[in-house]
Formats: C-alpha cells, sequence, structure tokens
C-alpha cells in the first residue's frame, strides 16, 4: 500500500504519536514512564482534513508488511509438515520446525507487538474520523476500512495465542499497564462485529486508481468472515459468506496456476486480499523470494534461500499435478548466463521468485493474505459439514482440480465423485494443502480441522497439546502483569 505522499508532515505527526506510544505499551521499553509524554495531548491537531484521514488509514495498512511475510510463513508453514528449514538459520526459527520454542522466542514477541502496533492505529481512526468534515462516502469506507483491518489483526492474534486483550479505544496511558486477556469466544465476537460492520459500509467491489489498489473491498470482508465462521465452525454462515464473493463474480482463477504469484501479476483476478510488498522503498520490499530461492547471483546476489520444502509433503502430491511442478524446484536456469542451477539442500519452493527485486531481501511479491481458489476451497469445506458432499461442494473443489491439471483432462488431479462426508473432509484438507502450500495457512488449517496433532505425528514431528496454542510473549508478560500464560509454558 502506498502511502499519502502529499502531506508528509502530517503523516509524521500521526506515526511519530503512534510509534511512541504502542512501542512503549506493547514491550519495546522495560520500564513505565512517569507521565504521559506532551505529544500524546495533541492528537486532536492530527485528525483534520479529509487528507489527514487518509494518511491515517495508510498508517494503519503500513503495519501489515510486518505481520505477514516470514513472520507468518514461520507461524504457519513452517510450524507443519510442509516445510523445513536449515540448521544454520539460527534457533530462533528452527523452534517452530521442531516445536521447541519457548515464550521467549522474539518472533512472538515481535508479532504481538506489530499486531497491537495496527489495532492501536486502527482505534484511532475509528475514534478521530468521525469527527472530521468530509464526504460522507469516504468516511464510511475508512471507517469500514479500519474496521476490517482490526478484526483481521485480531483474528490472527487469537488463532496464534487464544485469549488476547481486546483493546477498541486507542491507548493512552502509559503509566502501570495492566490489561488481562478477554476469552477468545469475546474476541470472536468483535472480530464479528467489526467485519458485518464494515461489510456494512459497501466497501467498493475493486479499486482501480492509483493508490487504491490494494485496500480491502467488500469481497475482502466478506471472504475474511467466511473464514472465520469457518474457523468457529459456524458452517452456515462460512457457506453463505463464501457464496456471496463465490456468486459476486468479481473474481476467478486464473487459467493457469503459474500465473498466480508472479509480481507482475500481483493484486490480479484471483488475488482478494494481499499484505502489499514493492520497491516505492527498499524497505517496502519482502524477503520471501530470497528465503525461498535457489542460488544465484542474478540480478542482485542471492545466496540460496534457508527453507526448503519437506520431501514427504513433496511426494503427497499425485503424480502429474501441475501446481507441484510450478511449486517446487530442484533446478532453474540462470536468466545471466543460461546456466543450469541446481539445489543444494533439498527441492526448493518457486512461488515467489523475483527476476527484478528491488535489493537483497526486498522483492515485489505480495503476500496473499485470502485468494479466490481458498474461498472456493472454504465453501467446499462448509457445505459438506452442512450438507454432505452437494453437487455445490464438488463443484467448488472442482474447479480447483481443473485448474492443477492445466489443460490435460487425462492428468491428476482428477474430479472427485462419491465420497462420503468423512472422505470428502480430508480431500478438501489435502487439496488446500497441495493449492494454498507455503502461503501461511497450514497450521491455522490443520488446527481448525482437528488434525494439527496427527499430521505433525505422521510427519515425526514433535507435538503435544501444548503446541495447540503458542506461548503469550515473556517480554508482554513481563510489562503487562496482567496477562497470564497458556498451558505448558
Amino acid at each position: 500500500m502506498k502511502l499519502n505522499k502529499t502531506s508528509p508532515v502530517k503523516l509524521q505527526t500521526l506515526l511519530c504519536c503512534f510509534f511512541a506510544m504502542i512501542l512503549i505499551i506493547l514491550g519495546s521499553c522495560k520500564k513505565n514512564l512517569n507521565e504521559v509524554p506532551y505529544s500524546f495531548l495533541g492528537e486532536e491537531n492530527s485528525f483534520k482534513t479529509a487528507n489527514d484521514a487518509t494518511v491515517a488509514i495508510n498508517a494503519v495498512y503500513d503495519r501489515l508488511r510486518t505481520i505477514y511475510g516470514m513472520t507468518m510463513i514461520n507461524m504457519a508453514d513452517l510450524n507443519s509438515e510442509e516445510l523445513n528449514v536449515e540448521a544454520t538459520v539460527g534457533a530462533t526459527v528452527l523452534d517452530f520446525k521442531e516445536n521447541t520454542y519457548s515464550a521467549a522466542n522474539p518472533i512472538f514477541d515481535a508479532f504481538y507487538t506489530n499486531c497491537y502496533l495496527l489495532i492501536d492505529r486502527a482505534n484511532r481512526v475509528l475514534q478521530n474520523i468521525p469527527g472530521i468534515t468530509m464526504d460522507a462516502t469516504a468516511k464510511a469506507q475508512i471507517l469500514g476500512e479500519a474496521r476490517f483491518l482490526r478484526a483481521l489483526t485480531y483474528f490472527d492474534l487469537v488463532q496464534a495465542f487464544g485469549d488476547v486483550p481486546l483493546v477498541l479505544t486507542p491507548t493512552s496511558d502509559v503509566v502501570n499497564v495492566n490489561i488481562e486477556r478477554t476469552p477468545a469466544d469475546e474476541v470472536y465476537t468483535q472480530i464479528i462485529n467489526d467485519l458485518k460492520d464494515a461489510d456494512a459500509a459497501n466497501l467498493p467491489a475493486k479499486y482501480t486508481s492509483s493508490g487504491t489498489v490494494g485496500r480491502a473491498t467488500s469481497g475482502a470482508v466478506k471472504s475474511i468472515l467466511a473464514k472465520v465462521y469457518l474457523t468457529h465452525k459456524d458452517y452456515t454462515n462460512a457457506a453463505l459468506y463464501a457464496r456471496q464473493v463465490i456468486d459476486s463474480k468479481t473474481y476467478s482463477l486464473f487459467p493457469d496456476y503459474k500465473d498466480v504469484f508472479p509480481p507482475e501479476n500481483k493484486n490480479g483476478q484471483e488475488h482478494i486480499f494481499s499484505a502489499q510488498y514493492s520497491c516505492v522503498k527498499t524497505t517496502y520490499g519482502s524477503s520471501m523470494a530470497e528465503n525461498f530461492s535457489i542460488y544465484f547471483s542474478y540480478p542482485i546476489n542471492q545466496g540460496g534461500g534457508v527453507f526448503n520444502a519437506d520431501t514427504l509433503y513433496v511426494n503427497s502430491y499425485l503424480p502429474g499435478d501441475y501446481r507441484k511442478q510450478v511449486t517446487i524446484i530442484t533446478q532453474k536456469v540462470n536468466p545471466s548466463n543460461n546456466q543450469l542451477v541446481f539445489a543444494r539442500n533439498g527441492p526448493c519452493i518457486d512461488k515467489y521468485w523475483d527476476p527484478s527485486p528491488c535489493a537483497e531481501f526486498g522483492a515485489r511479491n505480495n503476500f496473499m493474505i485470502i485468494r479466490y481458489a481458498d474461498v472456493l476451497l472454504m465453501y467446499a469445506e462448509a457445505e459438506n459439514e452442512l450438507n454432505g458432499p452437494t453437487a455445490d461442494a464438488y463443484d467448488a473443489i472442482n474447479q480447483v482440480r481443473t485448474r492443477a491439471r492445466n489443460g490435460n483432462s487425462s492428468a491428476n488431479p482428477q474430479n472427485l465423485a462419491g465420497l462420503s462426508q468423512s472422505q470428502f473432509r480430508d480431500a478438501v484438507l489435502q487439496e488446500r494443502g497441495w493449492e494454498l502450500c507455503y502461503e501461511g495457512h497450514r497450521r491455522w488449517d490443520l488446527l481448525r480441522t482437528g488434525k494439527y496433532i496427527s499430521t505433525l505425528q505422521a510427519a515425526g514431528m514433535p507435538v503435544s497439546q501444548t503446541n495447540l496454542l503458542y506461548p503469550i510473549p515473556q517480554h508482554q508478560r513481563d510489562v503487562n502483569p496482567a496477562l497470564t500464560q497458556n498451558p505448558g509454558y
């Protein structure tokens, strides 16, 4: 998401206010301040015009890059059976593969902190923008976007940690912070309420003008609502909202699976909502391309990623599945000299290859938070739970499987038919793995379907009931004594 550049002073004022306060509250400072800084009292001077409102909502979007990317890959994909990492990466990351992490792992602390940074920015938008005199439609849209982003972030938090503090107003007091965890069911209620409010804001179906592409749409709101309801096992509403996205005809599958991933195609026909990475600034780039890459020195030094596809997982694909050919590589031609380069440490993942990155660890690939294939598979899952494998459920999953044949009608995977409800349930979970692997979904899918422990055990990964939730970061508990810890940590 590009930041509005017409008012850099106002943006700086807003961001300074946001950063100063939240970094203190959420643990970037070891001790409490004795008084509230004066700058906290001047916020009313930062929300005066429509341009201020745009700058403020852009600042909320800006935090998505710190929550997703490799942070979500570590938490959701490395902590599953589909991804491996080399031991040289160090214990901070390796612990996710071996389930040996503790509450002191800094990845948890960074994720938690950045989530609440985004939430606080959203809360400031929701508190201050209603008082701005501006176009009513634009105001309603910005408020809807803020509610969507707050809901999405709380959804990420509650999936990771269970009970978390539910903070719905800007934090203004940095003295003696004691905020208790809110029961997960109450957090889910707020998530759903925010998303319904965002849905009622009549967000556009699409954005096309410069500086708006990548913002939350009505389809994004309905898609995340479907996923929240699915996770909360409200299959009626999950099917309802997924069906609304399907029936809107706003989105469609790319005809060729490989076209889902190139940076040149981002925010395309299948992409519903993504964290935006770009070369607008070098710091806006993504590190996913290099973390997964085969060694290249073209167009910049890419030393070869330490993340590799798990061999057992690679072998789970049906013979001839085109998605395996697109996703998994053991060799690649170096465009600078046409030399064939071979993977050094197991099969590599080619979804995030960027031929024109901004810099080392600075590629243009978006992080796809939700895309249309995900919605089709969510609908198939919810419809099956409600009514068994109906014709509509088969149609949804078979659209995904048809594309995976890449035009070869005799190839795998063939369309499904004649399954029991239980068999169809397992088939959808497997299909999600093949279709959405390395996109930040696997742990959450396994947890939602009750297959996390059994799947990791079958893959030889150490796992126990403790690992069903991540630990509340220890640093946050040091700063906020009211935070309790999850069992086993």
